[in-house]
């Protein structure tokens, strides 16, 4: 007998994923096409029976919503026709890379777009893209990434007049400047992020509060679960009091223990603990989007990812 559990999960979970970000070439470089290799691998042996969505192409003016618009323009122009163009020493572009980027930004925002048109206060969306993007600041690219992923979604999302408050919980285990700056000035829209301090990009610390939308709880390099779960709930959970109407996680993978570019020591199963307890104490039957960051060992990539979605998948069934 199949338990009413699995039947529930097989309606309730999308996934926003396309095969198309193999092709953002980025040659010996931890951002390689082996992450989404990995992602899209885990989404087929496991999760093959959900709702599975291609993004769709975001265009200049999506892009524009959280990006000025020359930058806009200089991305465009900069792809190459071949080889590689570094936008920063760690941020890279090859000829396909502009589709990718394009693709992620418009998963991001498709994800907003059909939970508007469902109507439906519970929907689930992990959107598996690459390149990450909450290093991104409205005209520089940096940290691998070019476009901020998760800002546009959530200021398209704010701008829709459906949700008025809205908060990005980001658990990669570098700092999302580039989100915090594009929000920093917002009192309706709010970002959280645990994190290594001091480390790149060499923002986030406490005392960085924007209009007192901003939460950081910086981690010392050697966190291991036990410290990483008690400054969480006291930094984080314990000091939001809002209620929210969309909550989403910039879902990075790379505090995990085995990650070699962070000295976080966290395991498999924090990735389902951070992921619940911000579904059990923030959420309150609000739609929820996950959008991929980092994660730079492929066995941590793999388990840590499978934690959080699970955890997703529990709490479109309660």
């Amino acid at each position: 007998m199949v338990s009413k559990f699995f039947i529930k999960a097989f309606i309730m979970i999308n996934i926003i994923f396309s095969e198309e970000y193999k092709n953002h070439d980025t040659g010996n470089h931890p951002e390689s096409i082996k992450r989404i290799e990995v992602v899209n691998n885990l989404i087929k042996e496991e999760y093959s029976n959900h709702n599975l969505i291609e993004p769709s192409i975001a265009d200049k003016k999506l892009i524009s919503l959280v990006h000025d618009t020359d930058y806009v323009n200089y991305i465009f122009d900069s792809i190459p026709a071949s080889g590689f163009n570094y936008f920063d020493p760690d941020t890279i572009a090859s000829p396909n890379s502009l589709k990718s980027y394009l693709l992620a930004v418009g998963g991001s925002v498709d994800a907003v777009k059909k939970i508007i048109e469902d109507n439906n206060k519970k929907n689930v969306y992990f959107c598996a893209h690459r390149p990450p993007g909450h290093h991104a600041e409205k005209n520089k690219a940096m940290g691998f990434g070019v476009f901020n992923n998760v800002a546009i979604s959530a200021e398209y999302a704010f701008r829709s007049g459906k949700f008025k408050k809205i908060l990005i919980v980001d658990f990669d285990v570098h700092h999302g400047n580039g989100t915090q700056h594009i929000f920093e000035n917002s009192k309706d829209i709010y970002y959280a992020s645990s994190h290594q301090y001091p480390f790149y990009p060499g923002t986030g610390s406490e005392n960085e509060r924007g209009t007192g939308n901003i939460i950081n709880c910086p981690l010392t390099a050697g966190c291991d679960s036990k410290t990483f779960r008690s400054l969480f709930e006291n930094k984080i959970i314990n000091k939001i009091n809002n209620s929210f109407d969309l909550i989403y996680f910039s879902a990075g993978f790379d505090a995990h223990k085995l990650d070699p570019l962070a000295s976080i020591n966290l395991e498999n199963e924090d990735f389902y603990w951070v992921t619940k307890i911000v579904l059990e104490k923030l959420a309150n039957n609000v739609p929820i989007i996950s959008v991929l960051e980092g994660g730079y060992d492929m066995k941590g990539l793999f388990h840590g990812l499978n934690s959080h979605l699970k955890a997703l998948i529990e709490y479109s069934n309660e």
